[in-house]
This record gives C-alpha cells, sequence and structure tokens, in this order.
C-alpha cells in the first residue's frame, strides 16, 4: 500500500512486483548468509564498544539541513558518496527521503527523545526517515513517520536487525546507512508472486543464521549485565574478589561510584553541619571522623581516575589494576559512612520535635525571602563594574534562591499534612528536604553578598602580583644581555619573555573588570618565565622567585578551588565525575603546595600552579554540564528557572512529550532530591539513571533504600524498605534502573 492515497496495483502489477521481489530475496539472504560469520565475529568487538566510557562532547538535537550529516567524523569522503547514492536511489524510486546524522552522543537524553527533537526541528514530513547514530555512545535510533504505511511494523524490525545494527556493532558506519537506504527500498517494493515454497526453505536458512547471529548477541550481552548483577552482590571492599571482574565492567562501575561517593560524602556533611548546630560538636565527633575518612578515600579514588584519564595507552594488566584500586576505595568510603548510619539515625530523630523544626523552618524562609532583593541589588551594581565571566559563578544565584524556597515552603505544607495522617516516614523525608533547600538558599545568598569582598581581596593583591611580575621580566631582560649566555638558551628567554609580556598585558587590560581572570594571567606569565630563569639563574635565585611568587599563586588557587567547589557543591545533580574529579585534583595539588612550602618552595609554586589551572578546567567543565542539564529540562520537560511550564507532543512512533516543574527542577541540579523526585522525572519521560550513573542528592548520606529487605525500626519510627528517604551513609544504599537501545 503506498502513501497519500495511491489505488492497490492489479493482478498483473501484483505478479510482476512479486516476482521482482523473489529475486531480491534470494540476492539478500545470500548476502546474509556471506556475511554471518563478520556478523558474528563483530559481536565480540561489539561488547568492548559497549562498555566503552562516554568521553565525546555532548550535542544537543539540531536542525538537519544537510541529508547526511557527520558530526562524528565516521565517514570518509568516499563513504559519503556511497551513501548519498543510495539515499538519491531510494529518493527517485520510492519517495522516500532517508536522513543519516553520526553524532558523538545523545547529551544523556533518551535516545527516542533526541531523534523525536531533531525531526521536529527539522520540520520532517510524512516521507522522512531519520537513521541518528550516537557513536561514543553505542546507541542508535530509526525514526519513521506513521504516515509511511509502505513500510510495516516487521519491515521496520527486520531493517534495524539485519540491514542496520549489525554494520554497527561492526563499526562500519557507512554499510549501516546504506543498508537503512536498501532495506527501505526493499520494503517499499511491491508484493510478487507466491513465494512460499521458496521462503519456507530459504526462511530456514535464514532463520538458523539469524538464530545463531542474535543469540550470540544475546550472549555478550547477558553475559555483561550478569557481570554487573554480581559485581553488585560483592563486597567491594574485597580487592581480590572485585579483580575478578573484566576492565570494561571495573570501568563502568567506578565512574558510576566516584559520582555516587562524592555526592553522598557532600550530603552527609550538609546533615552532618545540621546536627552539630542541634546536638553540638561532641555528641557528632564520631560522624564528623567517618566524614573525613570516607573523603580520604575518595580524594584518592578521584587521583586514580585522573590518572586513568590522562593515560589512555596505559598496558590493559595496570588499568585493570588501578580500576580495581579505584573501586575499592570507593567502596571503603561507602562504607565507612554506612557504618554510622543506624547510630546517625538514632541520634536525628526529626519526629521527636518535628513541630518545631517545622516551625523554624517556616522561620528561616522569612529570613532568606527578605535577603533576596538586597542580593539582587548587589548582583546588579557588580554587573556594573565586573565582566560577565567573573561573575559567571554567581549570576543566577537569587532566582536559584527563589526556586529553592519554593521548593522548602511546598516540602513544609507536605510534612505538615504527614504528621496530620501519622504518615511518619514521609514527613521525615519532606522536613530534610526542606532543611536542605534553606541550607543551600542560604549558601547561594552569602556567595552573592561575599563576592564583593571577595572581588577586591583579589584587586588589592594584584599591584604587589604584577611586580612580582615585572621584576622577573626585568631579570630576562638582563639576562638577555649577559655574554656567554647561548644561543639557544637566548632564544627561549626571548621566547618567555615574549609570552610573558603579553599575559601582563592582557593581566593589565581586565584588572579592573576581571581580577581573578587578570591573576590567572600573571600565573601564566609567571610561569613563562620560570624554567628559562631557572635555566640561567643560581638554585638560590630560583628558590628567592618561587617564594615570593607561592604565595600569590596559593591565594589564586584557593579562590579558583572554592569558586569550583561552590558552584558543584550547589548544582551537584548536573554535574558528572570529571569535573568532580578535576576539582578533587586542584585540590590535592593545593595541599601538595602548602605541605612544600617551606622545604620545597619551588615544587610548591608547581603545585599551586597546577591548582589553578585543574580548578578553572573544573568550573568550565561545571559550567558546561549544568548548561547542557537545564537545556535538556527545557526541551524535554518544557522546565524554566523561572518555573514556566512546557509541554510537547509528537507523532512521531515511539516519542512522548512531558513537563516538570521549576521548583523540582532546580531541586534536583542543586542535589536536594533523591529517589522520589528522580523517580518523577523517570516516569515524566526524563533522563534515565543509565545516562548518568549518580543520584540527585538527598539530605545526610548515601539515599535510596537500604540493603536489607526488611522493615526496621529507628527510634520507634517504623519505616518500609520501599521509599526512604536519605540520611546519613554511602551511596550502595541506593537503587538503580536503567535501559535503553544499544548496538
Amino acid at each position: 500500500m503506498h502513501s497519500g492515497g495511491t489505488n492497490s496495483p492489479t493482478s498483473p502489477q501484483r505478479a510482476r512486483s512479486r516476482s521482482s521481489l523473489w529475486v531480491a530475496i534470494v540476492v539478500a539472504l545470500t548476502a546474509v548468509f556471506a556475511l554471518s560469520s563478520v556478523g558474528a565475529l563483530s559481536s565480540v568487538g561489539a561488547l568492548s564498544s559497549v562498555l566503552a566510557p562516554p568521553s565525546a562532547h555532548a550535542e544537543a538535537p539540531f536542525e538537519m539541513k544537510e541529508r547526511i550529516v557527520d558530526n562524528a567524523g565516521v565517514l570518509d569522503e568516499s563513504d559519503v558518496v556511497r551513501v548519498r547514492e543510495e539515499l538519491n536511489a531510494l529518493s527517485d524510486a520510492h519517495r522516500i527521503r532517508l536522513w543519516v546524522v553520526f553524532t558523538d552522543t545523545f547529551s544523556g537524553v533518551n535516545e527516542a527523545t533526541w531523534t523525536d527533537q531533531t525531526v521536529q526541528l527539522s520540520g520532517f514530513g510524512d516521507a522522512d526517515v531519520l537513521l541518528a547514530v550516537a557513536v561514543e555512545d553505542r546507541i542508535y535510533h530509526f525514526n519513521l513517520p506513521s504516515a509511511l504505511t509502505e513500510i510495516s511494523a516487521s519491515d521496520e524490525r527486520s531493517i534495524m536487525r539485519d540491514d542496520i545494527e549489525p554494520h554497527l556493532a561492526a563499526d562500519r558506519w557507512a554499510d549501516a546507512a546504506v543498508g537503512a537506504a536498501q532495506g527501505l527500498a526493499r520494503a517499499a517494493e511491491p508484493s510478487s508472486t507466491n513465494p512460499i515454497p521458496g521462503l519456507i526453505i530459504l526462511g530456514g536458512i535464514a532463520g538458523g543464521i539469524g538464530f545463531l547471529i542474535i543469540r550470540s548477541r544475546r550472549k555478550s550481552r547477558a553475559g555483561e549485565e550478569k557481570a554487573l548483577r554480581q559485581l553488585a552482590e560483592v563486597d567491594l571492599t574485597d580487592r581480590k574478589a572485585v579483580a575478578a571482574f573484566p576492565t570494561p565492567v571495573l570501568d563502568r562501575k567506578a565512574r558510576e561510584m566516584l559520582v555516587d561517593t562524592d555526592n553522598a560524602i557532600r550530603s552527609s556533611e550538609e546533615e552532618l553541619e545540621r546536627a552539630r548546630d542541634e546536638f553540638g560538636a561532641p555528641s557528632v565527633s564520631q560522624f564528623t571522623r567517618a566524614i573525613e575518612s570516607a573523603k580520604r578515600s575518595l580524594a584518592s579514588a578521584f587521583h586514580i581516575r585522573q590518572q586513568l584519564d590522562n593515560n589512555k595507552a596505559l598496558p590493559a594488566p595496570q588499568r585493570h589494576h588501578m580500576l580495581v584500586d579505584l573501586v575499592s576505595t570507593c567502596a571503603t568510603a561507602d562504607k565507612t559512612l554506612d557504618e554510622q548510619v543506624d547510630a546517625f539515625d538514632e541520634m536525628r530523630n526529626l519526629l521527636i520535635n518535628a513541630p518545631e523544626r517545622i516551625n523554624s523552618l517556616a522561620q528561616d524562609i522569612v529570613g532568606v525571602t527578605v535577603r533576596i532583593a538586597s542580593a539582587e541589588s548587589t548582583l546588579e551594581g557588580l554587573k556594573t563594574r565586573y565582566s560577565p565571566d567573573v561573575l559567571a559563578s554567581i549570576g543566577n544565584n537569587p532566582a536559584l534562591v527563589t526556586t529553592h524556597l519554593e521548593l522548602a515552603d511546598g516540602s513544609i505544607s507536605s510534612a505538615r499534612e504527614a504528621l496530620g495522617r501519622g504518615d511518619a516516614a514521609t514527613a521525615v523525608a519532606e522536613i530534610r528536604a526542606a532543611e536542605a533547600a534553606v541550607s543551600q538558599a542560604k549558601e547561594l545568598l552569602a556567595a552573592v553578598e561575599n563576592a564583593e569582598s571577595n572581588i577586591r581581596d583579589a584587586m588589592s593583591s594584584l599591584p604587589q602580583a604584577l611586580k612580582d611580575v615585572e621584576r622577573d621580566l626585568e631579570k630576562a631582560r638582563h639576562l638577555s644581555k649577559t655574554v656567554g649566555l647561548g644561543r639557544e638558551s637566548a632564544r627561549k628567554l626571548a621566547d618567555a619573555r615574549m609570552r610573558a609580556e603579553d599575559a601582563v598585558a592582557r593581566a593589565r587590560a581586565i584588572r579592573d573588570t576581571d581580577p581573578l581572570g587578570s591573576m590567572e594571567h600573571i600565573v601564566l606569565a609567571e610561569d613563562a618565565l620560570d624554567d628559562v630563569l631557572a635555566e640561567a639563574s643560581q638554585t638560590a635565585e630560583r628558590v628567592a622567585h618561587a617564594q615570593r611568587a607561592l604565595a600569590n599563586d596559593m591565594s589564586a588557587a584557593q579562590a579558583h578551588i572554592t569558586a569550583a567547589r561552590d558552584f558543584i557543591a550547589t548544582r551537584r545533580g548536573a554535574v558528572s565525575a570529571q569535573p568532580r574529579t578535576r576539582l578533587a585534583e586542584a585540590e590535592r595539588h593545593l595541599a601538595h603546595a602548602r605541605e612544600a612550602s617551606h622545604s620545597d618552595p619551588v615544587a610548591a609554586l608547581n603545585y599551586a600552579r597546577g591548582a589553578v589551572q585543574l580548578a578553572r578546567q573544573a568550573l568550565d567543565q561545571a559550567h558546561r554540564e549544568v548548561k547542557t542539564w537545564e537545556a535538556q529540562q527545557q526541551r524535554t520537560f518544557g522546565y524554566m528557572p523561572s518555573g514556566a511550564h512546557n509541554q510537547r507532543t509528537h507523532s512521531r512512533r515511539g516519542s512522548s512529550g512531558s513537563s516538570f516543574g521549576g521548583a523540582a527542577g532546580g531541586a534536583v541540579v542543586g542535589g536536594i532530591l533523591g529517589g522520589i523526585i528522580t523517580e518523577a522525572m523517570r516516569q515524566s519521560g526524563g533522563t534515565s539513571s543509565r545516562h548518568r550513573g549518580g543520584r540527585s542528592g538527598g539530605s545526610f548520606g548515601g539515599g535510596g533504600a537500604r540493603r536489607s529487605s526488611g522493615v526496621r525500626r529507628s527510634s520507634g519510627v517504623r519505616r518500609s524498605s520501599g521509599v526512604r528517604s536519605t540520611s546519613f551513609g554511602g551511596p550502595r544504599t541506593s537503587g538503580r534502573r536503567g535501559g535503553g537501545g544499544r548496538f
């Protein structure tokens, strides 16, 4: 049947068409038989590709203006020519327009949602088909309009199974596009003579071949999932047990655990701070020690991840050994926190004074609300004096404060209702959510209120820093005139002088509008001179230089780390492991700089400068991820920072629309809410946990359901094993869900 109201072909036409189909089927099945061994072997390679960690730059849906878009760079010129010929042949013969896009990643968005949005942005019609492939994610989606009735549901499945997936699994990208075009052409051909007898024979052959291929793929996938399930049941602090699992499985688990453990520690610190205010420091000393121990373990894990990211060519045994260390170290941090859960819950039973706590939170909301106008005024004043780069980390803080207060107010109302009906578990969860929201709102306001003094401090240190680097430049100029310096040394010194002078000029140009950026340029200028000055000077002079520069560089490092830490902490629900890894590395470098500042100023200076660069990378990457997250909420849920809603509907196959509120979205990006909001997002069509291993956050602890399956009691309060508010503890208390369209 053809689209557009075309009549069915007459009987003679059917006869001729069926003859053509018979020939096409014989040729196609012969090709399948010939390529079956290649397809079977390629499934082994597909497993390692599936397990490869996502490292590519995220790309949002976009308007397609060309029939072939290769943003992943997997097609060469001859591939493009070959694919274009097949697309043109399909369009000429059957009036079906196939569009093909290869990208690195679907940005953590469900593949069907990503493809539907690209279709909508591109204005595709009833004859347009889209094949979208995320090469690094190893996910694809084949999108057809419902009106294209020539292609049945069984045809669609056949094209994906036989013409697309085998080529994708073997990284034959152009062949996958060609296969999609040929499969559509084959399916669009009108039926021919009765092929039943021949189809029975050939169908048996094809079925046997397909069975072997599918069995091989399913076996590989089942092996991977089985290994992950088995790993979840293992004591991850047991290095010997962890080492029994393959590298790809450990790599996937390690990335997930870094985010989970970091979120658990941050939430635990926030909850502990509130407990310390309520009960006093001596009463919570054991929990403080647990958190400090967990933080040391996590810092070691982040350091291992940094080494793995920086050295892609590490030998396989060494990489496996390091991943075993990483997983075991995160598990140790998790266990350290979880060992204190029961004691903490016993102490921190909010139901004892829930009404008083609710009233106190309501007063806090009023107090914070009063400060918003002043913060907005302060921010507007800062905008008139400093560039947007200086204020990037606090620019939308007042808006986030409003969102957090809306969340806190709603949680307070829910807590009162829960107390009224005797729902203890919900009341505790809502009180903790309100506490976390108010706490983060205060931090966001404090960042704005303290920005002026922080910037002023940076500006006050700039003159001395500029004098120091100018002194180094003058020394470089003097050394360049030294007789016998050597041609190569003179050339290096001249190059370093040019770079340093350029950096100083840039620092002077922005010193009034971007003092932190100006300080960064000064650090670059000093870095350009260091090696050549050391080569041309005596060791004592080099040490003296390091001592002069160290205080400024450590101050710059601390400022950059503070900015990155505050930004990630208040947006952690949208930040992945990589920025956190960079931040942890920056903190480790600064700690080394402080330790070596007296015994080895030169080494300390190098550590401090490394900390500046790492902290800057952490903040930049976190900025990008938060912007991507916000864009995803806008596209997928209709979420906007102002709380506006938007809901879209789609007529394409396999698509759905949803919306999500601004308050909840702000709670998720802030890492305040855990399982309840995450599950609501998932049911609304949001990003699944497969795309981001971390949980959205919570109060003190790891979050989610406890390992035990029964009913646990704390201070007479009964809790079910289904939904549990997050408290003190590690991330192993949290559940996971996933799914996907992988190849």
